[in-house]
């Protein structure tokens, strides 16, 4: 059946959720299911993709649900008009997005791209062929899936831990970009989206459809005012500007990174003169959402205000400000803008690293949670049992591509908030989402090092991290790299690692190194390759597990002879608090937890136990066996994975209990990790596959509102 609208705007083409047709007016196996949101130039939709009719106009990475953006007919016929043809605008955005996904593993700072086409739609009784395109579907959740909707909606504006982590991944993403010869000329905080719950945060920058891509000669004026560069002024349709570069996005990226730090835009408004005409950039000091932990350090505050303000300059990186048409553009004493992304990051980053460790130590003495965390309480509320708690959809293995893999294995799988993950097979990686997986490339000087890892994690930055007794390797997309491990002051190694965190807000390593204290040392990343003092566990044994949340780090293991449990709270401050009673009695602990508010868990075999400030409490536990992963969902509600059964928290008549959601199959492989989606959570086995399991309460995981706001 032809798609058919009588709007503009496309608001009805949903209506019976009908199948996209592609340009031939064949079925492509897509249904278009509801309107997402209503942009510029497009409208967004989410659709419904089936493997087995899926056209081959979808990649075959493609997920089954997805966003997809359908370019408006007015927006078609603008173009005709000034030259463009539709199609053309719409396969530069493609050949954008097609470049970064081509990396292995693809940027998570990026929407991800599944595929174009165009379809013939009927808009009253004229039928129109519109361009589309297949991206990732970014659904934040209940906190807003724009960089826009989570700024706004923060208290006292955002705190520089997180700020520092946004600003960070939207560099990254900045990059990828740049790095594939594509110029965005178009971003804003309606075009960066957030996945992931407050406290475990990634930006993605979406929405290229004016991109400029090196190769590519067909362009399109357009701009936002607020955040355009002044050269862009200069464009006209369908000719190449040459001022536009990648120093034309850092123009706009400074404003993006203000609006972060400062809680609001940096032009007030469409009436801001000084900005709009004069390019006066104001103070960050004038921010009325300014959080205290930038508030208060005034001197590193006016440094961070100078970068961004030369990032933001009018005057043209030199030396093209010497062109002629440049110098119209800005006053003789504005200062030359950076010429790139690195060279802003290399100015901008030390000074948040700096902010973000000063404001962890302050908020730590006045008992203030570092950063901000999930908006609701770590356990859940008293519900009425239903059975069953959940719907388990079962998941297959990994298409191993004709290899004999070894089993995967606790601690060797990482999961990005979007639901993708890097896992490691003995010496070969993949990359998992859904039910499809991606062999990712190991050079062959790396292979030894990748099958003695121990531990798979997030990165540090972007990408994941490889740690093993002896090596901390990171991969990125495209490349695998080694990190000096940390050394003693006197310059002498360091001994064996024997545990490590890598959870998206804190990256370091425990090495076996005991000192007259007691304990081993812990080692956090600072910056790119740099590691801090090591601060001393004195756990009174080993550390097997790590978590981090906003007031510190909950280290859990067991005594010397490895028979008792052993617990401690590092809090930013480098105070330790060392649990002992209700603790030292219990079987060793091997995962741990930091909720929401100031509790965590530990699990030992059959047993939880909840630590608060100063007090341990055991709960209860329905499955007995041995626990291999630990997590909060998007709602602050923490699970837990044994070998055999995954559990979840309930506050059932006051008292915690965790109660089964999932038990596998006598003989299926052994349960490995857990991770979590708007669609509920997947748990993982040793052989790539498992389920996913939707609990009954997964409403509350979703945004309320339209999953995509583009502008």
């Amino acid at each position: 059946m032809l798609l058919r609208s009588n709007d503009a705007d496309l608001r009805d083409l949903a209506r019976g959720s009908p199948e996209l047709l592609d340009a031939n007016g064949a079925p492509s196996g897509a249904r278009i299911l509801r309107l997402l949101g209503v942009g510029g130039m497009s409208s967004v939709f989410l659709v419904e993709v089936d493997p087995r009719r899926r056209s081959r106009s979808f990649s075959s990475l493609c997920p089954a649900r997805i966003a997809l953006k359908i370019m408006k007919p007015t927006m078609v016929a603008d173009l005709a008009q000034e030259g463009v043809f539709a199609g053309q605008l719409a396969q530069r955005e493609a050949v954008a997005l097609g470049r970064v996904m081509d990396r292995r593993p693809p940027t998570e700072f990026v929407v991800g791209f599944y595929g174009a086409g165009e379809s013939p739609v009927e808009i009253r009784n004229r039928s129109v062929s519109l361009p589309w395109l297949a991206l990732e579907l970014v659904d934040g959740g209940p906190d807003g899936s724009s960089l826009g909707d989570r700024i706004v909606r923060a208290p006292e504006g955002c705190d520089p831990v997180r700020a520092l982590k946004l600003c960070r991944g939207i560099l990254e993403g900045l990059s990828a970009l740049h790095d594939e010869g594509i110029i965005h000329r178009d971003l804003k905080p309606d075009n960066v989206l957030i996945v992931g719950p407050v406290g475990d945060e990634t930006p993605k920058i979406a929405d290229c459809g004016i991109a400029r891509v090196e190769g590519m000669s067909h362009t399109v004026a357009a701009l936002t005012r607020e955040y355009a560069a002044p050269e862009q002024w200069l464009s006209r349709p369908g000719e190449r500007n040459p001022l536009v570069g990648a120093w034309t996005d850092v123009h706009a990226l400074a404003a993006v990174l203000w609006f972060v730090i400062g809680g609001e835009h940096w032009c007030r408004d469409a009436g801001d003169r000084d900005f709009l005409v004069a390019g006066q950039r104001r103070s960050l000091r004038t921010a009325a959402r300014l959080h205290p932990g930038f508030a208060g350090e005034r001197a590193a505050l006016d440094a961070l205000d100078a970068v961004l303000a030369r990032a933001g300059s009018p005057a043209m990186p030199e030396p093209l400000r010497d062109v002629e048409a440049a110098r119209v553009l800005a006053p003789k004493e504005a200062p030359s803008r950076f010429s790139s992304v690195a060279e802003l990051s290399a100015r901008l980053l030390p000074l948040l690293e700096e902010f973000a460790s000063r404001w962890k130590v302050r908020a730590t003495r006045e008992g203030r949670p570092t950063t901000a965390f999930r908006t609701t309480q770590a356990i859940e509320p008293t519900v009425v049992t239903v059975d069953p708690l959940a719907e388990v959809i079962d998941l297959p293995p990994i298409d191993t591509q004709g290899r004999n893999l070894p089993p995967l294995r606790p601690g060797n799988v990482s999961f990005h908030p979007d639901g993708k993950a890097l896992a490691r097979f003995g010496g070969h990686l993949f990359y998992l989402w859904d039910d499809k997986s991606l062999p990712i490339p190991v050079p062959p000087a790396e292979a030894a090092l990748v099958a003695s890892t121990t531990y798979v994690l997030r990165g540090p930055f972007p990408g994941f991290a490889l740690v093993g007794p002896a090596h901390v390797q990171l991969v990125r997309p495209g490349r695998v790299m080694s990190v000096p491990l940390p050394s003693r002051p006197d310059g002498t190694p360091v001994g064996p690692i024997e545990a490590a965190i890598g959870d998206g807000q804190t990256f370091g390593v425990v090495t076996s190194d005991l000192d007259d204290e007691g304990g081993p040392s812990l080692w956090l990343l600072a910056g790119e390759t740099g590691w801090s003092r090591p601060s001393i566990l004195p756990i009174g044994g080993r550390v097997l597990a790590l978590s981090s949340g906003p007031y510190g780090i909950l280290a859990v293991g067991m005594n010397t002879k490895g028979n008792k449990g052993r617990a401690l709270f590092a809090s930013f401050d480098g105070q330790t608090s060392v649990y002992t009673a209700g603790v030292i009695d219990k079987p060793p602990l091997v995962c741990a937890l930091c909720g929401a508010e100031r509790v965590a868990w530990g699990a030992a075999e059959g047993i939880v136990l909840a630590f608060d400030r100063s007090s341990v409490t055991a709960e209860e536990v329905e499955a007995k066996d041995r626990p291999v992963a630990m997590g909060l969902d998007p709602v602050g509600v923490p699970w837990l994975v044994t070998v055999s059964s995954v559990m979840r928290r309930r506050s059932g008549g006051g008292t915690p209990v965790w109660t089964t959601y999932f038990e596998k199959d006598a003989g299926a492989p052994p349960l490995v990790a857990i991770a979590f989606s708007p669609d509920g959570a997947r748990v993982i086995d040793a052989q790539g596959g498992g389920a996913r399991i939707v609990p009954r309460d997964v409403a509350s995981w979703r945004s309320t509102s339209a999953l995509l706001d583009l502008t």
